[in-house]
């Protein structure tokens, strides 16, 4: 039950990637499908570098013309978890204060937990073990190899680009494909007709670990561009299935983010 919070805590997917430690909204409920099968490696356009730098600065005009400013979301969701050991649905609120905080609450029968987020800290615990973690976002760092901000962990749950498409030295290689190389991870994002973000793969070098983040449907919620669903499927000796369906949203209610570690909880390491 830990390894779900822990995953959800990573912005879903990022303890999954690495084997070990060592080494203008859409129209409601567009659909864009993509495939999980990673194809062979294609060759980079014979464009110049202004060329490539004008086309991705089109691309982010559009991608990010997508989302409207909001201050509060507040998130009903079925989350599907898939292990060789678990096969769970669990039931998940997500609140978000944009750019400030996330609180996510789940709940497995008797059981929960809460993952908070700021952009200082990452924090969560749960009650079926009665552990909790409390610190800073270091050990994402450690299990990736790469930073990871809180700012990317809300760029997941909104669907936007994990990373920046105007501050990061993305490669067009496709007319609907870009390529982003951050240490050891190649990362390859596929965009939809409009320019939203239809998948997300991810690949270490030397390594057979595969992250696939698939985006297969939008909605439009008080004219608020989100994710309808989020299917994310860890390749790596455990093999890991998270989907995320996202049944209901507000927009700019008052949401409360009271967050209090129980006492009696136990300190764990990640």
């Amino acid at each position: 039950m830990k390894q779900i919070f822990i995953i959800l805590s990573v912005a879903l997917f990022a303890v999954s990637c690495k084997s070990s430690k060592k080494n203008t909204p859409a129209p409601e409920n567009q659909t864009e499908n993509t495939a999980e099968t990673i194809i062979a490696e294609p060759k980079a356009e014979n464009t110049s570098k202004k060329a490539n730098k004008k086309a991705i600065t089109e691309i982010a005009t559009d991608h990010y013309a997508l989302f409207n400013d909001f201050n509060t979301l507040s998130i009903t969701a079925d989350v599907d978890y898939k292990d060789k050991n678990l096969d769970n649905s669990i039931k998940a609120d997500i609140k978000m204060e944009k750019d400030k905080q996330i609180l996510i609450t789940a709940r497995v029968f008797l059981f929960s937990a809460k993952v908070y987020l700021t952009p200082d800290r990452a924090s969560f615990y749960e009650t079926f073990g009665g552990t909790h973690y409390d610190g800073d976002y270091k050990f994402i760092k450690d299990f990736l190899g790469t930073e990871v901000t809180y700012q990317n962990v809300e760029n997941l749950l909104l669907g936007k680009a994990f990373y920046d498409l105007n501050t990061n030295d993305y490669q067009k290689i496709k007319s609907n494909e870009l390529e982003l190389k951050l240490n050891q991870f190649l990362m390859r994002l596929v965009l939809g007709s409009k320019n939203q973000v239809a998948s997300t793969e991810v690949t270490e070098d030397k390594s057979a670990d595969k992250l696939v983040i698939q985006y297969p449907s939008y909605q439009s919620s008080d004219n608020i561009y989100l994710p309808k669903e989020i299917k994310i499927h860890a390749m790596r000796k455990d093999d890991v299935q998270i989907r995320i369906d996202y049944k209901k949203v507000s927009v700019n209610q008052s949401v409360d983010f009271k967050y209090k570690i129980p006492s009696g909880s136990k300190a764990i390491k990640i």
